[in-house]
Order: C-alpha cells, then sequence, then structure tokens
C-alpha cells in the first residue's frame, strides 16, 4: 500500500517521500531478519584445542574452527555464540576472548544441569568437535557514556570480562563490583587481577555482601550500569533500577538462565493462518520452530538479545527478559521467554 502511495503524482512530493521512507525502512527491516534467520541457522564445526581449570566449578574451553574463515575480524565486545550439542541441546555462552575463527569459553558446572554444563565438564575433551552457530552480541557500546558500572556474579563475569579490557586499554572509567563464593572462586582471576582498583570483590565466605541498591543509588550523571549473575541478583538490581528511576537506556542486563514456565496459552499466527498451544513446560519460540522451522530466528533464548521477538496483534502477554523497552512491549514480544496470558495474537517478521 505504501509502494502504491508513493507512485501517487498527485499527493505530491513531501506525501510520497514520506511513503517512499516508510517503504525503504520496511524492505531493510526484512533485509536484517533474513539475514538474521540465515545466520542462525549456519552451523560451522569448532574443535576443542584447549581446556583449563579456573576453579573447582570452573573451566575454560579453547575452540578453533576446522574451517577458517580468512577474513575473520576481532569479536565484539561482549560477543556469545551458539553451541549444539551432539544430543541436540542448544545453549549460549559468553566469548571470553578470541575471535570468530578461535575463541574461549568460561563453562560453570550447574548443580542442577539439563545437560550442557555437564557436558562440557564430564564429556568434552580436547579434540572433542561441536557445531557453533551464530556469533553475536546484544551488548551496545556506550561510548558517549561517562562512566560504566558492572555487577557481576560467579560466571556471570564471563558476560563482561572483554569488554572491561577493553575499556580498560582505553582507559575508560569503569567499575567492576563482583561477588564470589569465596576468593578461589574467581575464574580468569590473572586476568581480573590486571583490572587493578577497578574492582571490587565481594567473597561470602569472608561475610562481604554487594549492596546492589547503594551501587544503584550512587550512579553518577551519564552512567551505563551492566548486569549479569544469578536471578537473585538480576532481580534486585531491576527492583533498585526502578526505585531510584535509572532510565532502561542506560541498564543491561545479561541473564544466563530464565524462567520460561507458566500457565498454558493459546496464540493465532495471524500472517500464517495457524492457531497453536503452547503448553506449561515449553515456551512460544519451540512451538513457532515446531511448526514453521527456522522462520523464527533467535540467538541468546534468555530474553537479552530482541533476535527472537513477534509482533504483537492481540492479547495480554507476561513479558519477560530485558531486550524490549516499555514502549516497544506494546508491540511486540519475546517468543523465547514472554508468555501469552489466555489468547493473544501474533505476526511473525
Amino acid at each position: 500500500m505504501n509502494e502504491e502511495l508513493a507512485g501517487i503524482t498527485e499527493l505530491g512530493d513531501e506525501s510520497r517521500k514520506m511513503f517512499s521512507k516508510r517503504v525503504a525502512k520496511e524492505k531493510a527491516r526484512q533485509r536484517r531478519n533474513a539475514d538474521a534467520e540465515k545466520q542462525a541457522t549456519r552451523w560451522k564445526a569448532f574443535k576443542i584445542v584447549g581446556k583449563g581449570v579456573e576453579t573447582p566449578r570452573v573451566t575454560s574451553f579453547i575452540l578453533e574452527a576446522a574451517d577458517p574463515d580468512t577474513e575473520a575480524a576481532s569479536l565484539e565486545l561482549g560477543a556469545h555464540a551458539k553451541i549444539k550439542f551432539p544430543n541436540g541441546l542448544v545453549r549460549s555462552y559468553s566469548l571470553v576472548s578470541g575471535n570468530s575463527n578461535r575463541f574461549e569459553l568460561g563453562i560453570a558446572l550447574e548443580e542442577n544441569s539439563r545437560g550442557a554444563s555437564e557436558y562440557f565438564h564430564k564429556e568434552a575433551e580436547i579434540g572433542t568437535v561441536l557445531m557453533v552457530g551464530r556469533v553475536t552480541t546484544d551488548v551496545k557500546v556506550a561510548q558517549m557514556a561517562s562512566n560504566h558500572v558492572f555487577i557481576a556474579g560467579g560466571i556471570g563475569i564471563t558476560a563482561f570480562l572483554a569488554m572491561m579490557q577493553g575499556y580498560h586499554q582505553i582507559h575508560y572509567n569503569y567499575s567492576l563490583h563482583y561477588a564470589v563464593r569465596d576468593e578461589d572462586d574467581v575464574p580468569f582471576k590473572t586476568r581480573i587481577k590486571e583490572l587493578g582498583e577497578h574492582v571490587t570483590l565481594y567473597p561470602k565466605s569472608a561475610g562481604k555482601r554487594m549492596d546492589i541498591r547503594t551501587i544503584v543509588a550512587g550512579l553518577g550523571w551519564n552512567s551505563q550500569l551492566y548486569v549479569c549473575g544469578p536471578t537473585r541478583m538480576m532481580e534486585a538490581a531491576r527492583e533498585a533500577v526502578k526505585e531510584h528511576g535509572v532510565d532502561e537506556k542506560e541498564v543491561h542486563f545479561e541473564a544466563f538462565e530464565a524462567d520460561t514456565s507458566g500457565d498454558p496459552f493459546e496464540v493465532e499466527v495471524q500472517n500464517r493462518g495457524k492457531v497453536l498451544a503452547v503448553r506449561e513446560d515449553e515456551t512460544l519460540l519451540e512451538v513457532l520452530r515446531r511448526e514453521f522451522g527456522d522462520d523464527v530466528a533467535s540467538s541468546c533464548e534468555v530474553g537479552n538479545c530482541g533476535t527472537c521477538k513477534v509482533a504483537l496483534k492481540s492479547g495480554q502477554v507476561d513479558h519477560r527478559g530485558s531486550a524490549l523497552t516499555a514502549e516497544e512491549r506494546k508491540d511486540e514480544m519475546l517468543s523465547c521467554v514472554s508468555r501469552g496470558l489466555g489468547k493473544i495474537g501474533i505476526e511473525i517478521y
């Protein structure tokens, strides 16, 4: 319709230009989504070429491409990659260092592992081949910010370590508040020590407790806040941010896990003519993938990046994840973590 309106000379140049811009914007969005889908389904073989013990709970792995890209660039700060395991599981991990041909991971053995971390710790060895999918980042480097404050807990340090090292090299003003079980439970300890006075460590065994409310209350003008850690830490940070009126554009939450459970609901995919049921033990993304294959792109699958978002046309949603602003949540939802309430109508981009 916009294309037709842009071609009607009687409307005048100003109106036609407005419709032309709408067409160009939509076509650009479609190209971006097509590229994302193409990347999301492109898997490459990587071999584990290095393995090291960081702490009793954390092991580091170096993965190298079997067929290297000769034009590989350095990774963007805050990058993560999707990894497919032999049993079919797909998980997303933050990259500690490297480039798209060779990179390093830090994997903590989860107490209630769903199979991925247990595989890395108990089965993966040097020489093991894994399939690696899209390497991307959902952390936007705020170059104009005057101060960068990082809050991390445990293995959450891997989400921001490369970024902090980069900021350290170019003398950005930043600080790290890092909560750990004890001083022996610090992965990549040498690299963190190199950050020097920028780091405040909170070992639980020594009785040191991080006061997130005080940290958020003390944010200086034009600051950016980055948070990654256990669910309780993330929730405490969200509450503090809300309490102190910190603009959502100044905060980045990087979740490693997400609560996707809830009541079953029904979804009408209006631009595909389908009505689908989502059980309490599955996500909307899983249902859409089962029905439409890879038509719905995804990346982090814990609500960080927004790759899997769909248009919300009707109904109410229990919004989860941090990728959408309050304004965007009026018309969109994250299919990987958010859940409909009753029946909803959506469109796949």
